[in-house]
């Protein structure tokens, strides 16, 4: 049995409860067993074979001397409590590293540990150095585990230089599914991607092009089940158990469709709990990942990082592990399909201001049904502070209520917030500003506009506006002024869910919504003096 084929093949096929047909995936051991032993180690691996995993994944680094070991990281810190980087220092001291067999081991330990089983070694590789290193021990290695290869594109091109027939998975980052042109330079068997980019037209592309499809990291049955009637050919998991469970049953008792679709309230319920947890971990993780990749988009002040990108894909990974079938749209990676439920994120807005080291961006992320918002959180990631709301449920921040009276306000002394349009003052820019001057109201613009809408739900600021309604950028910050109590307004009056999109728009006290609405529209529209 060739490599490619003990990696590839599917089980048989299973009846569902329609009819149709249902090919369980393999199950490709991530990292070995990590929720039972150290990840990357023998006793890891020896797990995950003795679970039945076909394909068992490991990564690989090399050492100072040339070793190829399994790990996943650049440095031994996070696993080895060591902060130094694997690459600078020697085999014989990574190798006095933890204690009994949960040690560091070799790939070719690895690799001789599989010898004889029916598992296929997964070997996934970030850097084109190591993946030399490492192809070149596989190819000195004189046993017959069979041996597949996954990672970064440099990375699968210095293993194709090394060993011409390896069994290559091509790793795939986008919505748009591959085409015959991408497979020119690898020619992979296998796309394997994030199960944030799964999508059935990916899958039935990819199939159509003769490859496989694996999808990684998924450990809940309700997206692997959804996962393997989409047609995918492996599942990567940290619990092979809990997924063949899934699996089993289902084979068992069919593959039913739901019963019935859930209620709005059993949606907002989980989808509100999940954005929380979704907003601290953007929080931590803009924080603490500093920006090292920077390009233009429509124009040298479009800017986006690689702080944009992975936070998108992280919380696109989120929420599909947890609704499978709803849809999502990303500032970064567009549209993927699905129900009436549709996700909306921009993981950083204000991408200006992080580039530049200005403490003022949010990520926004808020879930529609059927059009109408349901969830909305905006995360803050230099205060610290997550502002959510749900629909007829209020807005809170640091679990304060927030509600906005409806006594009369002054605009004297006040500040309202607006953003540009791109770089540039959108038109009656201007006029706006001078009109509020005139009322000795201040105007600022600071470089988000989900924080300047959302701001004002939270009772900074007496109103906020921006040229152009979008829902990935403003959705959730209109949701919150909503249920804080807060007017939201296009050039035609008050709207009760989300503006038009590309509309103008203004968010308001209720105090002040009258006068500073009259103030907006007579400068948006040039119809005469704003004074």
């Amino acid at each position: 049995m060739t490599a490619q084929e003990a990696t590839v093949t599917p089980s048989a096929p299973a009846p569902d409860a329609v009819g149709s047909v249902v090919r369980v995936p393999r199950l490709v051991a991530h990292r070995g067993a990590p929720r039972v032993r150290r990840e990357n180690t023998l006793p890891a691996i020896a797990v995950a074979e003795a679970l039945g995993a076909e394909t068992i994944e490991v990564d690989v680094r090399r050492t100072a001397d040339g070793v190829a070991v399994l790990l996943h990281d650049e440095t031994l810190g996070r696993m080895w409590g060591d902060a130094r980087p694997v690459s600078e220092v020697r085999w014989c001291d990574v190798a006095r590293l933890g204690n009994g067999l949960d040690r560091i081991p070799r790939l070719d330990a690895a690799l001789e540990r599989l010898d004889g089983c029916a598992s296929t070694l997964l070997v996934d590789l970030t850097d084109a150095a190591d993946a030399v290193v490492a192809a070149r021990t596989v190819a000195g290695f004189g046993g017959t585990t069979a041996v597949s290869w996954c990672g970064a594109p440099a990375a699968m091109a210095a293993v194709r230089a090394e060993l011409p027939d390896a069994d290559v998975w091509l790793a795939w980052q986008s919505l748009e599914p591959p085409t015959a042109e991408d497979l020119l330079a690898l020619t992979p068997s296998t796309i394997n991607l994030d199960v944030a980019f799964l999508t059935p037209r990916t899958v039935q592309a990819a199939h159509a092009l003769g490859l496989r499809v694996a999808v990684w990291t998924v450990d809940d049955a309700e997206p692997a089940l959804w996962a393997a009637r989409l047609g995918v050919d492996s599942i990567t998991t940290n619990d092979v158990a809990a997924i063949r469970a899934a699996f089993a049953a289902a084979e068992r008792d069919g593959w039913p469709e739901r019963d019935r679709e859930p209620t709005e309230t059993e949606v907002a319920s989980r989808a509100q709990a999940l954005a929380h947890r979704i907003a601290h971990e953007v929080i931590a993780f803009t924080r603490e990942h500093p920006v090292s990749e920077v390009t233009t988009k429509a124009d040298p002040a479009d800017l986006v990082t690689d702080v944009d990108r992975l936070v998108e894909q992280h919380v696109r990974s989120r929420v599909r592990t947890a609704f499978p079938t709803h849809g999502f749209t990303g500032e970064e990676y567009g549209d993927a399909p699905g129900d009436r439920h549709r996700w909306y994120l921009d993981p950083v807005d204000g991408t200006t201001n992080l580039v530049n080291g200005v403490p003022w961006t949010s990520m926004s992320l808020c879930l529609t049904r059927g059009g109408r918002p349901l969830v909305g959180v905006v995360a803050d990631p230099w205060r610290g502070e997550v502002l959510e709301a749900r629909r007829g449920r209020g807005a809170v921040v640091r679990d304060r209520a927030l509600r906005l009276d409806d006594v009369p306000r002054a605009l004297a002394g006040a500040v309202v917030g607006t953003e540009l349009d791109g770089h540039r003052p959108w038109p009656g820019f201007g006029a706006f500003l001078d009109a509020l001057a005139d009322r000795s109201c201040t105007l600022r613009v600071q470089g988000s506009g989900t924080l300047t809408i959302a701001q004002v739900a939270a009772g900074r600021g007496i109103g906020g506006c921006v040229s152009s309604f979008s829902p990935v950028d403003h959705g959730a910050a209109v949701l919150l002024v909503h249920e804080a109590g807060g007017v939201v307004l296009t050039l035609d009056g008050p709207v009760q869910d989300f503006p038009p999109v590309g509309a103008p728009f203004l968010v308001a006290h209720p105090g002040a919504a009258d006068e500073l609405f009259q103030v907006w529209t007579a400068a948006v529209t040039g119809g005469g003096s704003a004074s």
